[in-house]
């Protein structure tokens, strides 16, 4: 039989002496199924808890508001450090560390253009930051930054990774017909992008770098068992070659270097040494001249040149521009002409 009390006007309260208890039961003492079963308790108008601890021991509570507050009546900017400047949700995980979703006012966060203080936290009691298990972020059409300070991103404990970047067989990328790359929006790891270099320097090697439309600046290499032609790396400049090294010999600009010896790429023309300046030509060794013809008469200088010994004692002779040719004197040769003449 139902029972009411009305109060007309004022308030009604029920009182019990300090730290005893008002229970509300609807199940007479069990919740058991065999027992009575359990009525409800409704509240009409709002409810106001006063205390330190409110405990909820039902298994589910459905809540109709779609904002819960939680701190509220702070005061002041942000939440008190009295508070440890967090708030949040806590999980009771047992014999496990207690998880927490957490505001913490102590965080300094800077992205890009926007930076600001207090942001989420998921960590346990023990101060381990826990990982979140989600399949994606919106960044809601906007750049999404990462920052890591002075660490990096990594798939460590990912299974290969790269080889959702590139087609991979037995370790090694390969192209099967459809090219190397599984999906233009993958982002790769340092492995693949190894990988990938890897692959490119013994597969598809770039034989030619250049640079320029007409006249170009380029380094071309060229191996005899592809070409069938003597191997050479050539360098040029504005489409004329200025450098080629073969594998016995050096050319550059008309001269050839083979071994130890120089010499000029175009016949009977003059090798010219010449220093800037007041510099000079120093030789700090034996210089040898080999036996030659008598040259022509040259424009501006004196050629000196080594042929068969004649009255001088030297084989070594001098021609000038005027076309003046004698042998220099030995020292002996020249005391003996002395003492004679």
């Amino acid at each position: 039989m139902s029972k009411v009390v009305k109060v007309e006007q004022g308030n009604y309260s029920i009182k019990v002496e300090a730290g005893e208890n008002i229970i509300l039961d609807t199940a007479r003492g069990t919740t058991t199924p065999s027992g009575y079963p359990a009525g409800t308790t409704i509240i009409r108008g709002s409810l106001e808890v006063e205390g330190v601890t409110t405990t909820v021991e039902s298994q589910d509570t459905l809540i109709n508001d779609n904002i819960l507050t939680i701190n509220n009546g702070q005061t002041g900017a942000g939440i008190s450090a009295s508070k440890g400047s967090k708030a949040g949700i806590e999980i009771d995980r047992g014999s496990e560390p207690t998880a927490s979703l957490l505001f913490d006012e102590t965080i300094n966060w800077d992205m890009g253009p926007t930076s600001g203080t207090g942001t989420f936290v998921f960590k346990d009691n023990t101060n381990l930051v826990l990982p979140l298990h989600i399949k994606g972020i919106d960044s809601q059409g906007s750049t999404f930054y990462i920052d890591t300070g002075n660490n990096v991103i990594s798939v460590t404990n990912t299974s290969d990774y790269e080889e959702g970047i590139f087609t991979y067989s037995s370790g090694n990328i390969v192209d099967s017909g459809g090219g190397v790359i599984i999906d233009d929006d993958n982002i790769p790891n340092a492995k693949a992008v190894v990988d990938y270099v890897n692959y490119s320097l013994t597969g598809v090697f770039q034989a030619r770098i250049e640079e320029g439309t007409t006249s170009k600046t380029f380094v071309e290499a060229s191996d005899f068992e592809v070409s069938g032609s003597p191997s050479v790396i050539e360098a040029g400049v504005d489409g004329t070659v200025k450098l080629a090294v073969y594998t016995d010999r050096t050319e550059t600009q008309d001269i050839r270097i083979t071994g130890t010896k120089i010499e000029t790429l175009a016949s009977n023309s003059n090798m010219i040494l010449e220093s800037q300046g007041t510099g000079q030509i120093q030789i700090n060794d034996v210089l040898n001249l080999t036996v030659q013809t008598d040259p022509s008469s040259p424009t501006n200088s004196v050629s000196i040149y080594n042929k068969t010994e004649s009255h001088g004692g030297t084989g070594i002779f001098f021609k000038n521009k005027d076309s003046t040719s004698d042998e220099l004197i030995s020292n002996n040769r020249a005391l003996l002409y002395g003492m004679l003449f």
